[in-house]
């Protein structure tokens, strides 16, 4: 409650229907401010599934993957590695932001191309995703579906990049994720096939046997692509959740015991001392990488992992200091700028754990982010690095986000907006009707 005017500041105290009216009036003011807080986040998840939507192909089309990234700044065409690239983590959380804004026949058509994408793939029939797909309405039945790419003329060649072939643990478990959300929104059987099948090949390939978390998966092309020997603590929070999401549904030891061994990573990547959780290990080793620190293993856990109790305000305090920049948060600790979706993240964080006041200025952001088109941006600098590698054999440091139009981003925004939550199926939301609040307001 807003608090009263103290003595002397010309109020009558001493007659009680004056402290009445000095109540009421509070009582009234604050209960203003938060509806219009509410009314400033549910237009901003309208706007931000609008703009999902319009970069889905046409209905008839069917299954269709949404590509991530846009053109900026007046460019007609992206860089030839993401012109025609949907990424399988963005397009899991496209489908939960369109559940979250009531569009489920919209949100079935992303989940339909990732059961394609399961079954048909080129040369992989063992559960496992892809990191990315090509955009747009995926091939017919019985053929494989496509993977991103480009013709290369000066070196005569089609060229495909390692990472978005390969098989990251963490984006697997996106896909099982978002197609238990699709599951629990229509009850499609094949919805839930698709999650039991694509954790039983992380927990079958990715499995550190001594029993103490999931690698990171595999990078590269078929037939032999190059496994990854570190563990990151936030590919552990994914596969920690949807296991513990399909032990809800049908409790099996399965489920259970690849919950717990990924929660036994997790659980030696938190530094009690200092309140936080390292981005995850070292190749080869439980040893944590202390080098860098990253947004998403610090806050998810708060959301996704039983057991977070009297670890939120010392962690936040952690992450305040350590990633937050003004008017939001950067991925890493060098604060080089506002990673957009890192910042959709900390407000559904505040919304769900506290303090929700410390969630306004992050929904101010992400209002005044938002492209022509109704995407939220990646970044509000040019581009920022992150401190991580985009493969085993690349540089230090050279995955960056850059300042473009970014379906993911625009679902972060939707998830904060509704509150809620990824990891549970938005058991804590604040569901949208879209023909009641989204439409037909423009």
């Amino acid at each position: 409650m807003a608090s009263l005017p103290r003595p002397g500041q010309g109020i009558a105290r001493t007659v009680r229907q004056g402290w009445m009216a000095a109540i009421v009036t509070a009582v009234i003011a604050t209960s203003a401010t938060a509806a219009e807080r509410d009314a400033d986040n549910v237009s901003l998840a309208c706007h931000a599934c609008r703009g999902l939507l319009a970069q889905m192909a046409d209905p008839k089309d069917g299954p269709v993957f949404l590509r991530s990234y846009e053109p900026a700044n007046g460019a007609s065409a992206l860089h030839p590695a993401l012109e025609n690239t949907a990424f399988t983590y963005d397009n899991a959380l496209a489908l939960m932001g369109l559940v979250a804004c009531d569009r489920t026949d919209e949100a079935k058509r992303v989940a339909d191309a990732l059961v394609i994408a399961l079954q048909s793939d080129r040369f992989y029939h063992d559960g496992r995703l892809r990191n990315a797909y090509r955009s747009g309405a995926t091939a017919p039945a019985g053929e494989a579906v496509e993977l991103p790419g480009y013709w290369d003329a000066a070196r005569n060649l089609w060229v495909e990049d390692g990472y978005q072939v390969g098989s990251a643990t963490g984006s697997t478990a996106w896909g099982a994720l978002a197609l238990l959300t699709a599951y629990e929104a229509t009850g499609t059987g094949a919805y839930l096939d698709s999650a039991r099948a694509i954790m039983r090949w992380v927990d079958a390939s990715t499995a550190d046997p001594s029993g103490s978390g999931y690698y990171g998966g595999f990078f590269g092309h078929e037939p032999t692509p190059e496994g990854v020997t570190w563990k990151s603590t936030e590919h552990n929070v994914d596969v920690a959740a949807a296991n513990l999401w399909l032990d809800r549904i049908e409790p099996r030891e399965l489920w259970e015991t690849a919950a717990g061994r990924a929660q036994a990573l997790i659980a030696k990547m938190w530094d009690a001392a200092s309140g936080r959780y390292y981005v995850g290990t070292v190749p080869g080793s439980d040893r944590p990488n202390a080098e860098t620190s990253g947004l998403d293993a610090l806050l998810w856990p708060l959301i996704a992992i039983p057991g977070q109790d009297g670890k939120a305000d010392k962690l936040m305090s952690w992450t305040e200091r350590n990633h937050g920049v003004p008017g939001g948060f950067d991925f890493n600790d060098d604060r080089d700028g506002i990673w957009l979706e890192g910042t959709a993240q900390a407000a559904l964080i505040y919304r769900l754990v506290g303090p929700q006041e410390k969630a306004a200025p992050l929904f101010a952001t992400m209002r005044e982010q938002m492209s022509p088109g109704g995407l939220v941006y990646a970044t509000v600098k040019e581009e920022i690095t992150t401190g991580l590698k985009i493969g085993p054999g690349s540089d230090s440091g050279d995955f960056k986000y850059y300042r473009l139009p970014h379906i993911a981003a625009t679902a972060w925004a939707i998830l904060a907006a509704t509150r809620w939550n990824p990891f549970n199926g938005g058991m804590e939301a604040e569901r949208l009707d879209w023909n009641k609040q989204c439409h037909p307001k423009s």
